[in-house]
């Protein structure tokens, strides 16, 4: 039987941080005087804090991003996804992104308007679609493991922007489907000319070229 692996001391510490700084973020937003009010509420010294987050709010914006993802995936293996359709099975899988967030949306939205975040942000959408891609059962290894990962980021990026700005469930639920469908319509529309290209003519037999 394999053992788990231990947990090293700068993760636990990094989580207890963040722990804290979910809550006090909403006030001060992700800020170094959080982060100081963050380490007293979860009894931190300054070297437990700089072990877990060498550079600072980047590195916990990151580490919650990480775990929005995570939870997500573990959300989408516990439901029975099998049957779904490729369709609502992304949608799922967006959904229990955000509901990952939602507990934190306060902070989410401070978060958003942090300058570090535009360095964290995009890792967080990736992380966020890596783990749901895998949690369905993604079993790509070629260039549609990119492709399948860039364009579900921007339907994370997209949607969680209409969700800062309401809390009309129904008003998000629309617009990501909206965004499914375009990503639906332009993957059938790539496929058609994929199709034509592969059923056309070679040039070069015009020109007596290709033996």
């Amino acid at each position: 039987m394999t053992e788990a692996p231990e947990t090293a001391p700068s993760d636990l510490f990094r989580e207890q941080l963040l722990d804290a700084m979910l809550g006090i973020a909403p006030e001060t937003g992700w800020t170094m005087a959080g982060m100081d009010r963050a380490a007293k509420a979860a009894g931190l010294s300054e070297g437990q804090v700089l072990l877990a987050t060498p550079h600072g709010v980047t590195d916990l914006l990151e580490a919650f991003g990480a775990r929005a993802a995570k939870a997500a995936g573990a959300r989408l293996r516990a439901e029975d996804i099998a049957s779904m359709k490729v369709r609502a099975r992304v949608r799922a899988g967006v959904k229990a992104w955000l509901g990952a967030l939602d507990p934190h949306k306060a902070a989410v939205k401070r978060a958003a308007g942090t300058p570090a975040n535009l360095l964290t942000g995009p890792k967080g959408l990736w992380a966020a679609a890596d783990a749901i891609w895998t949690a369905l059962g993604d079993k790509s290894t070629d260039f549609n493991w990119y492709t399948k990962r860039t364009v579900l980021s921007g339907v994370l990026g997209s949607t969680l922007a209409a969700w800062i700005g309401t809390d009309d469930e129904a008003e998000v639920d629309a617009f990501l489907d909206r965004r499914i469908e375009n990503v639906m319509q332009f993957e059938k529309l790539k496929g058609q000319v994929k199709d034509a290209f592969a059923k056309a003519p070679n040039p070069m037999d015009f020109f007596g070229q290709r033996k």
